[in-house]
């Protein structure tokens, strides 16, 4: 990978790219795989900002203008400088510049800090609001793809569990994207999900508002954990016939159908006060064997 940095640690080793950033994870016993097959999955920042999910008609309206936002917001867009760098950690930093404000009129430092160890991947985002006189309007998240399944050709014999019981009922989605009212029911067990791909034909499942902060995937050779005590939100989707499964904890999530709200008025926004800072945090280990299941 070009223009990128690697850090290690044991047998894992992480390869971040500073354009776009994409970043390739492999050897956390064996592996968590957070970067994306280009045949079926053609985008490769797996992180949101200033956006979560997809704006209506891909723009936004803030005080009164109308401007473009890719899905997830334009985070991948943009390159990345090293601001400190060991063996097994580094930390990247970007920020506004005439291009940014284009699509988004505000200023911004974007940090993030990748740590690995042999069985965690600790990622930090901190997002800092440099302008003195307004606030920052803002969500946030991660979107990575594990191999499902890793080694085992059966899908259906994994599991997601969630920390807490959630409902059900999730949102269904419209053709672009937009959360519809209307609701579908998901087989959720207490706390568990059987995973298989029927599950997202009629796209994402939307955990909005969810009170689990940590979800497991499970599997016969395994279990990846991924915590995220900042986030709002859960997004688990898939595509037909590929071998990823995304768990996208973030802060903020897409549109709703029918529903015009500006971007300073978005009801799930962090919105910063000039020079302060705020943390997203994402934690990714993998235990060897299969936890125990409780479906309480």
């Amino acid at each position: 990978m070009q223009n990128a940095v690697t850090i290690h640690c044991g047998v894992a080793r992480a390869v971040i790219s500073l354009q776009g950033l994409s970043f390739l994870v492999g050897g956390l016993a064996p592996t968590i795989f957070v970067a994306r097959q280009p045949s079926s999955w053609n985008q490769s920042c797996p992180l949101m900002f200033p956006s979560c999910g997809w704006s209506a008609s891909s723009s936004i309206e803030i005080n009164g203008e109308c401007y473009p936002m890719p899905v997830h917001g334009f985070i991948g867009m943009l390159e990345f400088e090293v601001v400190s760098s060991s063996e097994s950690e580094v930390t990247l930093r970007s920020f506004d510049t005439k291009f940014t404000r284009t699509m988004f009129p505000y200023e911004f430092v974007f940090e993030v800090t990748f740590k690995i160890n042999n069985v965690r991947l600790n990622i930090d985002v901190r997002v800092k609001n440099s302008s003195s006189s307004s606030l920052l309007p803002y969500s946030v998240g991660i979107h990575p793809g594990f191999r499902w399944p890793r080694t085992s050709s059966d899908k259906n014999s994994w599991k997601l569990q969630f920390e807490e019981a959630e409902s059900p009922f999730v949102p269904c989605i419209s053709s672009q994207g937009l959360i519809k009212t209307d609701q579908r029911k998901v087989p959720l067990h207490g706390r568990l999900l059987y995973l298989d791909e029927g599950l997202f034909q009629d796209e994402a499942l939307c955990f909005l508002n969810a009170r689990s902060r940590r979800l497991s995937l499970i599997g016969q050779d395994g279990t990846v954990h991924v915590d995220a005590p900042d986030a709002r939100h859960w997004i688990v989707w898939s595509l037909p016939n590929q071998q990823f499964l995304a768990l996208e904890p973030c802060t903020g999530h897409g549109d709703l159908e029918g529903k015009h709200i500006a971007f300073e008025d978005r009801g799930y926004n962090i919105n910063l006060a000039p020079g302060e800072s705020q943390p997203f945090r994402v934690r990714f280990e993998f235990s060897e064997k299969e936890d125990c299941l409780d479906e309480a």
